[in-house]
This record gives structure tokens, sequence and C-alpha cells, in this order.
């Protein structure tokens, strides 16, 4: 398995002088855009510091630090791109450097109107910030995008892939991930992306980073080990060969076997794949990385190893698999992906690949209320115990630990600055939260034309319908197949990505589109910003696609 694509942040220290990012809470909304729903919506308290004042140096330091403009990059593609991908990524002109320095002295500005006033008295001096320009704009929107093709192994089927994200948090809590996986069971050379089987995963962060920055860089990897634990078991009954797994890989297999007796059936093996990989994956940080500690027990370590199961992150992994034309997604949490379906008449339609897991969701209600019966306040003000959106996630071990363990680490814990190492009320029969995700597979068809994988941040802003509509318009401007003129469709953005950002961020609640209020949303500085918006990250896998897509 080669990880040939992965989105990188700088570490942050944690003490007493370093919290972690705090999402925005309350009720504070703009009149020109829906307002994100805060994850978790319980405020900690705060801490005996007594918050300063940044000066303005220090403030533009940390908001070029949010747009890419110091040495971290939000997402990065490999130096070393392999063999048969055409990575073509966006470099920042000395044009767009200036325009981004520009921005850090408008947000730093605007930061020090907003910084102290009232919810209602943020929101109407919002609205008499100053607007960005339309090249500042465009150098936030192009910061970050990606562009580049994967080339089949067998199947002949091309993909193209598009990336970008826009921060709101500082800094961003949301990542994006691509694996190429082993391909019909035959292990990819190193440096080598041919295949037929990719991995596609946005992971959406709350209560801080850290427990979406570890899904990003170990989901793929373990992904790939858990397709092979199923090989080499499937090998084993069907040949009887005796089969000797690594000590690292015992509790996967454990976890592949429980699987497989719970569900009385064969699975199928990307199902059962992502299925083991999600429940492993969240065990290594909120189990494995406690049981790691308490046998250490070097204070050092703390937040290394606890820090990722403090915080909390949605997931939603998306494997296409170009030689068996299908798509299986994995969802745990509100993000979602939507397949771009173009009908015979030409119209377009939206599909749902996957289903928002909050207390919106019947079915989430109904497995919450037979998992902890008699517990009224387990879904109370539509959020786990009153403060957690999602029902499913990842970390969050505060819905999770034993109630003894959490009373021994988390005032440690809380004083190092993690602010979210607090019981929750009600606390009887923990856990409350589980990362096992809902799986849908989708077998693909030629009227499939293209996936958009996206944090909740995306659909704050725009419908199912309104998302695909943006695209497919993106899609059909750029394809020679399609039949349109380009005289009468025409998209600015030669990424895919970028134009449904775009389209985003100028759409208000009626579904109006307008180029200021993607100018006011944007000069809005963190944390701020979180009130209007949230962190927006997007992944579109063109199907089949073209040489000038």
């Amino acid at each position: 398995m080669t990880m040939l694509h992965q989105q990188i942040k700088p570490r942050r220290a944690f003490g007493s002088n370093a919290l972690p990012s705090q999402q925005a809470s309350g009720d504070a909304t703009s009149a020109a855009s829906k307002k994100p729903s805060s994850k978790d919506s319980q405020t900690p308290p705060q801490t005996s510091a007594g918050s300063t004042k940044r000066s303005l140096t220090f403030a533009i330091g940390g908001i070029l630090a949010l747009l890419g403009v110091t040495g971290y990059t939000l997402m990065r593609q490999p130096s070393n791109a392999p063999v048969g991908v055409a990575a073509r990524s966006s470099t920042t002109p000395t044009s767009s450097q200036t325009a981004l320095e520009s921005v850090a002295t408008k947000r730093s500005e605007a930061q020090q109107k907003l910084d102290g006033l009232s919810s209602q008295q943020r929101r109407e001096e919002a609205k008499r910030l100053g607007l960005l320009t339309e090249e500042e704009v465009n150098a936030i929107l192009h910061a970050n995008e990606k562009s580049w093709y994967l080339e089949p192994a067998a199947s002949g089927t091309r993909l193209r892939v598009d990336t970008n994200q826009v921060s709101s948090n500082e800094p961003i809590e949301d990542y994006l991930a691509w694996t190429a996986l082993r391909s019909s069971g035959t292990a990819l050379v190193a440096g080598n992306s041919n295949s037929d089987r990719h991995m596609f995963g946005v992971f959406d962060g709350h209560a801080g980073y850290m427990c979406a920055e570890q899904l990003a860089a170990r989901m793929g990897p373990m992904l790939d080990k858990s397709l092979e634990v199923i090989a080499h078991l499937a090998e084993k009954k069907n040949n009887g060969k005796k089969v000797e797994f690594a000590a690292g890989d015992k509790a996967l297999v454990r976890t592949i076997r429980q699987i497989e007796r719970e569900a009385g059936l064969a699975w199928d093996r990307i199902p059962l794949a992502l299925t083991a990989a999600f429940i492993n994956m969240d065990y290594e940080l909120v189990n494995a990385a406690l049981a790691e500690f308490r046998k250490e027990q070097q204070l050092m370590r703390m937040d290394e190893l606890l820090g990722p199961a403090v915080s909390g992150s949605c997931g939603l992994v998306a494997v296409v698999d170009t030689e068996a034309k299908e798509v299986v997604v994995a969802n745990t949490g509100d993000s979602r992906a939507l397949l771009g379906v173009r009908l015979k008449n030409g119209t377009w339609k939206a599909v749902r690949l996957s289903q928002d897991q909050t207390a919106d969701n019947s079915n989430e209600l109904a497995r919450m209320a037979r998992e902890h019966p008699n517990e009224s306040s387990v879904i109370h003000r539509g959020r786990v115990l009153g403060g957690l959106m999602p029902t499913r996630a990842f970390g969050d071990c505060r819905y999770k630990w034993p109630l003894e363990v959490q009373q021994d680490l988390f005032p440690t814990l809380y004083s190092r600055g993690h602010r979210y190492a607090t019981t929750p009320p009600n606390y009887v029969t923990p856990p409350y939260v589980t990362a096992r995700p809902v799986i849908v597979k989708h077998k693909l068809s030629d009227n499939d034309k293209f996936v958009v994988i996206a944090s909740d941040g995306l659909y704050d802003q725009l419908s199912d319908a309104e998302v695909i509509a943006t695209v497919s318009q993106w899609y059909e401007a750029h394809s020679t197949k399609s039949g349109a003129s380009e005289s009468t469709l025409t998209t600015e953005d030669t990424n895919a990505a970028t134009h449904l950002i775009r389209a985003a961020l100028s759409t208000d609640r009626l579904g109006h589109r307008s180029d200021t209020m993607i100018r006011r949303l944007l000069a809005i500085p963190p944390p701020h910003s979180r009130r209007f918006r949230d962190d927006i990250s997007v992944t579109i896998v063109t199907l089949n696609a073209e040489e000038n897509n």
C-alpha cells in the first residue's frame, strides 16, 4: 500500500499557554448566510489565565498561517508524484501572496473591532466590515486547491480528483486523505499509484484538530491492512492454510472475526474492511492509547497519547473500485457523500451515498433509545447528553470512557489545555457514542458521472440538489462529450472543488447568489468567522475522466 496524498498541518504544543481551538457555539447567525452548527455545544469553563488582546503582528502571523502563506501548507501533493499520476497543483504566484497578506491585515483589523462584543453587537459589526476584493477572494479560494489524475491498473477507467479547503477555525479542523489501495488482492509496487481501487476520506474534527489529524494519516494504512487480513483469513478458510498474524494485527483480526459473527453471514470484503478499520481505528485512539499511557505513566506523553481521544472527529470514507464498478461509503458522523447522475433527458439527479448520523435521523434516535433505555436525557436539545451533535464519532472520550477514568485523568488533561476534558451531565451508561460506520454500497452505471465528498460545512450552505447542480455546471463546461457550448457554459475555476466552494460561500439561505456575500464572509476573522460559517473541505472524483476535464 502506498500513501500518496494526505493533508498535513503544523502540530500545536499543549500547555497553559496553548489551548486547543474551541469551536464557537450559541445562537449567533449571519443575516447573509446559514449558521453552521457547532458539533459540541457544551462550552467548557474558562481557564484561570486571563485573555489578552493579540498584537497586530501576532494576529497577522496567525492568519497568514491559517491561509497557508507560511512554510506550513494545509494540503500537500507529494513532490515525488508516483508513476501514472498527473499531479496538477495550484502554485501561489507573487500577486496571490500579496493578496493573502492584505487579507491577513484586514482580518487583523477586523478582529480588533469584533473582540469583546456581544453576539448581537458582533453580528451588526460584521455587516459593517470592509469587503475583500475579488483578487483577495480568489487568492483564498485557490491557495489550497489540488487536481490530479489516477490511472487504472486493469479496468481502463481513469479518475480525476479535485480537492480544496477553506478554513473558518484556526487551525482548520478538517482533513482530507487519499490512498491507492490493493487492487484485487495484489500488492501495489512502491511508488506506483496505478490501481483500480482508491480510498477518499474527509475527517471533520471538533473540540480541536488532533483526532482528525490522526485519522487522515492512519485510516488509509488501516483500511489496506484490513483488506490484507481479510484476504489471509479467506485463504485460511478455503485452503486450510495456517496463517500467522503479527502481534500488532491481532486486535484487527479479533475485530474482523467479531463483525462476521455478529452478521451471521459472509460480508463483502470492502464493507467488512471499512467497518473493521473504523472500529479498530477508534479503539487505538481511545482505548489502546489510554492503556499505553497508564502503562508508561509518563506525563510528558499525555498530550501525544490522549489528545486525539479528548478531541473528536466525524469520518467519511468512500472506496471507488473501477474494476468492480462500485463505490462503497462508510460514514461515521455528519459529513456527506453525493453521487451526480446525469439522466437520459440531460437533467441531473443527486443521489445520497450516506446519511447524516444525528438526532434528526430517526434510525439513530431509535438506536440510542435501545442502547440507553430509561435515560430520557440521552438525546437532549437534539444532541447526545445535550452536547454532541453527531451520534457517531471517533475520539470524544468524554462520551466513551468509564466515569472513574474520567475522574482520574480529566483534571490533569484540563489543566494542560484540553478544554473538552469534562464529563457531560447525566453520564450513566457509557459509551454513548460509537465510531462504527453505516455502509452504503452503490453499483456504478454509465450515467454516474462524479462523487462529491465533503464536510458538513458545505451542506450548511447548499442543499444536495444545489451541490449537484453546481458541480454539473462545472462538469459540462469542461467536458468535450457534454455537447455544451463554451459560450453558454463557462466557469472561472479550473478546479471543480473550488467552483463548488465559491458557490457555497456566495449563496444565502434563500438560494440567492451574490459576490458581495463571499467577499463579506471571508473578511470575518477567526474565531468570529465560526459564527457565520464552518470549515469547508471538498473532494470531487470525476468517474471515467476525459483528458481535458
